[in-house]
């Protein structure tokens, strides 16, 4: 087994001992523990970001966030040894890294047209390897211990031989991943649940990924919109998520801030933890009011009790 150079806990091991809950919550009773450490993933302030890099990462950290995670924008054109001296400067980590994209020098000051068909064209399948290990260097450079996919596409879930098509390139990235440390992970969304001639094509990832070098980030909002029961998921496929985006449901399917829609949280938490979730991270697609959305999910989550 491939392991992290931060001597990465397998996570059937977190499931017999109390060194994973130590560092994650409070050593109070269940019910009654808070998580002492979660993040946010900067998806949720992406217009803020691009407006301002660094002020951004410093207004997470006055919230009170202690980790972010980058999203599959990357650094937007800044390179790890600037990021990561952002980060220590605002006492944030980033203990879990994004694929992104290798683009050319002088994107970001692209026309907007041209930059979407300069990002589509390097955004392919066909160059998907490369932009793993272009993500990996990354990686390894901010010592994370996962280096998660956003996605495959929909389009890529129309028949099983696509989702075994997409098996195997996730295999191939763990392989690659695991080789220098890291896991591969993959982050699920709700076209992954669709069946497919019986199948759930998302059972079928995670049945035939390979444990030790393929992990999975669960998406709470996506699981719930997709039809999928969260604590299912979360007992019959123990010890395959590493890391948990905290996103919420309202009662007409659309995106809400943690703690102010539909799911339990507390419930999720407890379960997530206990089969071996290390990371948690707020997330929000798309927020009318970002910086208020973080607060109050910050808010909400700095007081939970699980």
């Amino acid at each position: 087994m491939a392991m992290h150079r931060r001597a990465f806990i397998q996570a059937g091991a977190a499931l017999t001992s109390g060194s994973l809950l130590a560092g994650l919550a409070s050593a109070e009773a269940p019910g009654q523990r808070r998580l002492s450490t979660f993040g946010l993933q900067l998806s949720t302030v992406t217009q803020m970001m691009l407006a301002d890099f660094a002020g951004t990462l410093e207004r997470v950290a006055q919230v009170g966030y202690q980790q972010v995670e980058f999203s599959a924008r990357g650094f937007l054109g800044r390179s790890a040894s600037e990021v990561q001296a952002l980060l220590t400067q605002y006492g944030l980590e980033a203990p879990v890294g994004r694929v992104s994209v290798r683009l050319p020098e002088g994107f970001y000051q692209l026309p907007r047209d041209e930059a979407m068909r300069v990002y589509q064209q390097h955004a392919g399948l066909d160059r998907f390897l490369d932009n793993v290990r272009y993500s990996l260097d990354a990686a390894l450079a901010l010592d994370q211990s996962a280096l998660v996919l956003p996605a495959l596409m929909r389009d890529r879930f129309t028949t099983l031989d696509q989702v075994k098509a997409n098996i195997e390139l996730i295999n191939q990235a763990g392989d690659l991943c695991g080789a220098q440390g890291v896991q591969f992970g993959y982050h699920n969304h709700d076209w992954e649940l669709a069946e497919l001639d019986g199948v759930v094509p998302y059972d079928l990832m995670l049945e035939q990924t390979d444990p030790d070098k393929v992990t999975y980030q669960l998406d709470a909002y996506w699981i719930t919109r997709g039809g999928g029961d969260l604590e299912d998921y979360l007992t019959r496929y123990a010890g395959r998520f590493s890391s948990c985006h905290m996103k919420d449901i309202d009662d007409e399917g659309d995106f809400a801030d943690v703690g102010f829609g539909l799911i339990d949280f507390p419930r999720f938490t407890a379960l997530a933890v206990a089969q071996g979730a290390r990371h948690f991270f707020v997330e929000r697609d798309n927020p009318p009011e970002p910086l208020q959305s973080i607060v109050r999910s910050y808010g909400y989550l700095s007081q939970m009790k699980f």
